[in-house]
């Protein structure tokens, strides 16, 4: 039988590898079925005999919608899976498409098969664990996962060609000890082997339970960058007690997701992103970057992502992605310095010297014709090798 795994995302939304798509086709392919994976599209007419289709975002689900259903068209039998389906079945069953909910156990069961891609994989991926401890309000992984389990022999997904290797862990340190320093030591024997130069737990390690036996442990693995998150005032002294552990061990590269429009007010989302550029400034780190997230509700098929928060209004959402997509080539907020004095003038020139004026500058009526002129000057400045002077809402 020939299948189709498809990956029911547009083609914006697919930044990484589709790793279920990578295990079911393992899995067929062990049965003697041929898969060929597909992006964002659909194959021809009839030339696959089932078309299996995963899904991510549920703010995509109509665009899903629409694929599955001109599926339907194309082979004998569609089958929906992923996030968004077991979230929200409704949506497709509705439609008269055949669901699958949750993780398929028998798929599970293997490694991902990187010769699905179409090309070599430029890195490994792997989970040490499923679930997570936590309940968070603005988290689907406690209904899509709500078991926590360690995970064995995760070091047979590692592809023999990739150096690098993205861990999907939703919380590897919540693991019992004994767990946690077996992961570690099979880390540090790969590493050593030559089989992985670079770790990256791209879903973020919970600075809640990073302690001096966690960073006395991870002291010395190639983990780059080191992601935590910073969600809410609830983490506050939590996550740069985290940070300040790990830089102490000889971690240089930190990147940390930054929720907001959730329950948070704009002055605390600039406290959040602020500290981390304090810490930048303060420790002995290349850069503490924020990646800044914005909340939209999982529950709901919005495609327009219009959802706005208790204490934000959609002006303020729209007021800070012009700043960001002025101040940042790549979403993400760091502060190097450069001609400013410190690495915390630089921030304050573009979101504020304080939190009550970023709160105004995210509703100023001329925000992005403001942040124009202030990177014209900026550009001015370094070019003739001057300072810089912060300027204020004028």
């Amino acid at each position: 039988m020939r299948i189709a795994l498809v990956d029911a995302s547009p083609l914006k939304s697919i930044t990484l590898y589709p790793l279920p798509l990578l295990k079911l086709g393992a899995w067929r392919k062990s049965l003697g079925d041929e898969c060929v994976i597909f992006s964002g599209k659909l194959p021809t007419l009839g030339a696959f005999d089932e078309i299996w289709l995963t899904t991510r975002f549920t703010y995509d689900i109509p665009f899903a919608v629409g694929m599955a259903k001109a599926a339907r068209e194309r082979a004998g039998r569609v089958w929906v899976g992923g996030i968004s389906a077991t979230l929200l079945p409704e949506y497709f069953e509705r439609e008269g498409l055949e669901v699958h909910r949750g993780l398929l156990p028998d798929a599970e069961k293997f490694s991902p098969d990187y010769s699905l891609l179409s090309e070599r994989p430029a890195y490994s991926i792997s989970h040490t664990s499923r679930g997570c401890i936590r309940k968070c309000g603005f988290c689907m992984v406690s209904k899509l996962e709500p078991t926590f389990k360690n995970r064995d022999g995760w070091e047979n997904d590692l592809h023999p060609s990739t150096h690098k290797v993205l861990f999907y862990d939703n919380n590897w340190l919540a693991k019992e000890l004994e767990d946690f320093r077996a992961d570690v030591d099979k880390l540090r024997g790969l590493v050593a082997d030559g089989r992985i130069t670079k770790i990256d737990f791209n879903q973020g390690l919970d600075a809640r339970l990073v302690t001096d036996e966690i960073a006395n442990l991870l002291q010395g693995l190639p983990i780059k960058p080191v992601r935590f998150a910073f969600d809410g005032m609830h983490e506050d002294g939590h996550y740069q007690r985290a940070v300040e552990m790990m830089a102490a061990r000889g971690f240089r590269e930190f990147m940390t997701y930054v929720l907001y429009n959730f329950k948070d007010t704009p002055k605390d989302f600039y406290y959040r992103l602020r500290e981390s550029v304090r810490l930048t400034q303060e420790l002995p780190v290349n850069y503490v970057g924020s990646f800044p997230m914005r909340y939209q509700p999982i529950l709901e098929a919005d495609r327009g992502r219009s959802f706005v928060g208790k204490h934000w209004t959609t002006t303020a959402k729209k007021g800070f992605m012009n700043i960001l997509q002025i101040q940042s080539l790549s979403g993400q907020v760091t502060c190097a310095g450069g001609h400013f004095d410190s690495k915390l003038q630089e921030f304050e020139y573009w979101f504020g010297k304080t939190a009550d004026e970023f709160d105004r500058l995210l509703s100023y009526p001329h925000i992005r014709d403001l942040m124009k002129r202030k990177k014209g000057a900026l550009r001015m400045r370094r070019a003739r090798g001057f300072g810089i002077t912060p300027t204020r809402l004028g």
